[in-house]
């Protein structure tokens, strides 16, 4: 495959390189990824990886890299990389052997792992809550650790919405106090964690049509908290969020980057024209109550992404990680 040349060599004043993928959990996106992450870092000086999983989770992927002590995640035990992909990378993403071999090359490089999304794969506030808590000394928020800790992504979903609402309502104000006390910590990290926390909140509130999403917002911000730390960076989102131009007259997190960072941005789409194909099916209203199938997609229906790229990289065919459709089907299941 010849990739685009942006890739190859990047021009001096672009910082970031955000590459797309038209669907998640695809191998083939995966390696090409790395295959990527690993020419800019060592042919031009990218230092770090910015991924669409939770912010505070990949505070323990980040420590596990670079051999930080008495971290959660510490790498001087010799933690697995495949338990720190796991509890460190949201979406399920990190249940990957591709990922597992990245993170890998990128512990023995020194290359660093940043989350840029919401905590608790968007679903549960807790992994939020129990960072500000480990780093804020002094205050005891065992409590509101528990309540807020409402397990796995479809899990957390059922519970959030069966939740009574005086219970619900008491836990909302207390996660918002949470966020604006951490909002004003001397710990930076603390704060993007507080801001996250925030961005989770606002996403159960109406937001206008052409608004952007607390979410979106959040990751763009994050990437560019991210820039404050690091000289060059890779980001790794869906095409959706990734992509220049507003998606169905909604700003994603590339097009709120795009106006902060311009021509020192460049993106990069990916795509497959056969391959299989997660669909889902909702039944009810009740949250992740879908059908999950399994369809292949033929050479004739190649999904083309839309406008918003500076260049587009369109795989033959794409296969899923292995595992990948039977673990989302059983998760959706087992709270149906």
């Amino acid at each position: 495959m010849v990739l685009p040349r942006l890739i190859i060599e990047p021009p001096g004043d672009v910082r970031v390189v955000a590459l797309g993928e038209s669907a998640h959990n695809i191998t083939e996106f995966y390696e090409l990824k790395h295959r990527i992450l690993r020419h800019l870092v060592e042919e031009h000086g990218f230092t770090a990886f910015v991924m669409e999983s939770g912010f505070a989770e990949g505070l323990g992927v980040d420590a596990w890299l670079r051999g930080v002590p008495g971290n959660a995640a510490d790498a001087a035990a010799g933690a697995d990389v495949a338990a720190v992909a796991r509890d460190g990378i949201t979406y399920r993403f990190g249940e990957a052997a591709p990922m597992h071999r990245q993170l890998e090359w990128m512990r023995a490089a020194g290359v660093g792992f940043y989350g840029m999304d919401l905590p608790g794969s968007s679903t549960s506030p807790g992994p939020a809550v129990r960072v500000i808590a480990e780093r804020t000394p002094g205050r005891d928020l065992r409590d509101l650790v528990r309540r807020s800790d409402l397990g796995g992504r479809t899990e957390a979903a059922v519970r959030w919405a069966a939740m009574p609402s005086a219970e619900r309502d008491a836990l909302l104000r207390d996660l918002r106090a949470l966020a604006v006390h951490a909002g004003s910590s001397p710990d930076a990290v603390v704060r993007r964690t507080a801001a996250s926390l925030t961005a989770f909140l606002d996403e159960r509130e109406p937001i206008g049509d052409s608004d952007p999403y607390p979410r979106d917002a959040f990751m763009a911000d994050t990437v560019r908290w991210v820039l404050e730390r690091e000289e060059r960076v890779v980001v790794s989102a869906h095409n959706g969020h990734v992509q220049r131009t507003p998606l169905e007259g909604r700003p994603m997190m590339g097009a709120l980057l795009d106006a902060a960072l311009g021509p020192a941005m460049a993106v990069v789409g990916m795509t497959y024209r056969s391959g299989p194909v997660i669909r889902f099916v909702r039944r009810s209203a009740r949250p992740f109550d879908c059908d999950v199938r399994l369809e292949m997609r033929d050479r004739g229906d190649p999904d083309e992404p839309g406008e918003g790229f500076d260049a587009l990289v369109r795989l033959d065919h794409a296969d899923l990680v292995p595992g990948a459709f039977e673990r989302l089907r059983a998760e959706f299941e087992e709270y149906r």
